[in-house]
């Protein structure tokens, strides 16, 4: 490596370290001004310094730029409530689907009960919905009978409040349904 361009590399490398140096020691202060001189040497290294040079160029640095977010702004103390101001402070612990069980077989039936739970029960203004194999069930709970089919069926519910949002969801139960064949000569509901 030729020794001009060794200088010339140096030269950079130590242009850039009083860069630094000198972006470090405004950005510590108060983030006031800073005045910066920039020059090229006879063997054109640039140079930086915070002392005046002949020939050098006058650079201004500003300071760091900071930010304050803005206050928020005042509550409107006439506003109407939201549903969200309106709901009770209390929650449910839990909520669940009492009956029929999980995997539970029911046999020889035509027709079931479902049992919502919740803890604490359920409170004023709050109603269950359940779900028999994805579809809604008429009423609100907490407890539906309705006609049932041979087969798997799945069964959830939900408890909405006054506004119908959500406010507790059970997990969905699966049960089985076992009918006598409707060929069978025993059959209650079809004799022949």
């Amino acid at each position: 490596m030729p020794m001009s361009a060794f200088r010339l590399s140096v030269g950079t490398a130590l242009a850039a370290l009083l860069c630094v140096g000198l972006s470090a020691a405004v950005w510590a202060g108060n983030g006031a001004n800073a005045t910066v001189y920039k020059w090229v040497d006879a063997h054109g290294v640039i140079h930086y310094s915070d002392r005046p040079h002949p020939n050098a160029t006058k650079l201004s640095i500003k300071g760091a730029q900071t930010y304050a977010p803005s206050p928020p702004p005042p509550a409107d103390l006439n506003a109407a409530p939201t549903p969200a101001d309106t709901r009770p402070a209390h929650a449910y612990s839990s909520c669940r689907i009492a009956q029929p069980r999980d995997q539970q077989m029911l046999m020889n039936v035509y027709h079931t009960t479902a049992i919502v739970r919740t803890d604490p029960p359920l409170f004023a203004g709050n109603r269950v919905q359940l779900y028999l194999d994805g579809r809604r069930m008429p009423g609100d709970g907490p407890a539906f009978t309705f006609p049932v089919n041979r087969g798997q069926h799945s069964l959830s519910a939900v408890v909405v409040n006054s506004f119908g949002q959500i406010v507790c969801e059970t997990s969905t139960v699966t049960f089985y349904v076992h009918q006598p064949s409707i060929q069978n000569p025993h059959n209650p509901v079809h004799p022949h």
